[in-house]
């Protein structure tokens, strides 16, 4: 029979692999986000690189410029180098290259970026965001454009 000290201690052994567990999830997602931000280190301020920002998201930026117009995003966005609206319904989009995350509830990767503009109700339930019938290749093409700007 073990003493109760020899349990105690198993038991502090346990919690320290189930929080090392959990601390490695997590390094692995922020890795993700720091790789995206890495690709865009040294970048100044404003528009970014759009052969670099389509690689990244396996898209083509001018082509996701024109797609922003043609679904109205500037309806409920603010996009810098996309003429409309200045408006708040949605969050301003300028910078969104170097944020942490998508909507507050995704990872900032290329992939999380596409899924979400494809289908943001399908990401996040209580999303104010609609479904527009985006194709996941037209999702990478706005993607490669939101990707310049930081």
């Amino acid at each position: 029979m073990r003493s109760g000290a020899e349990c105690r201690l198993e038991r502090e052994a346990l919690d320290r692999e189930r929080v090392g567990g959990g601390i490695l999830r997590l390094a692995t997602a922020g890795a993700r986000v720091l790789l995206v931000a890495a690709a865009f280190a040294g970048c100044a301020p404003g528009r970014g690189d759009a052969a670099q920002a389509g690689a990244l998201a396996q898209g083509n930026a001018d082509r996701g410029a024109r797609l922003i117009r043609s679904y109205g995003c500037t309806a409920c966005h603010t996009v810098p180098g996309v003429s409309g609206g200045e408006t708040t319904v949605g969050p301003p989009l300028a910078g969104i290259a170097g944020r942490a995350y998508i909507a507050g509830v995704l990872p900032n990767t290329p992939d999380n970026m596409v899924d979400w503009i494809h289908n943001p109700p399908a990401q996040d339930s209580k999303t104010a965001m609609p479904y527009l019938g985006v194709s996941k290749a037209e999702a990478r093409d706005i993607a490669a454009y939101l990707y310049t700007l930081h």
